[in-house]
């Protein structure tokens, strides 16, 4: 969201379903995403961790999602090793982001 520290790359909008609909949805977007699994879960924060396994050399990515009582997004996409990803993070999070505007349960 703007005004958010650390700043962001990108903003989120404002979904109009409720914060627990949309924590549901970006939950269910990311488990549909291929070598990716679920960490840890606060539900009762409405945040999770999920791991995100690179297709050649099966590399981590760490992804956290947390819905802000506003219903919005707070994303993060980061790699464990290397100096640069190659836009892979970012391409990730805009593919989630994606998913979730096709998904009719987060309208």
């Amino acid at each position: 969201p703007a005004g958010f520290t650390p700043a962001a790359d990108l903003e989120t909008r404002r979904y109009t379903v409720s914060p627990e609909r949309l924590y549901a949805a970006i939950r269910r977007v990311a488990l549909a995403q291929p070598r990716t699994w679920l960490q840890v879960a606060y539900d009762d924060r409405l945040q999770a961790d999920f791991v995100a396994r690179s297709s050649v050399f099966n590399f981590p990515d760490l992804i956290a999602v947390q819905v802000t009582p506003e219903s919005r997004l707070i994303l993060w996409s980061r790699s464990v090793y290397g100096r640069s990803d190659l836009g892979v993070n970012r391409k990730r999070l805009l593919a989630w982001l994606g998913a979730l505007d096709a998904d009719p349960a987060a309208h």
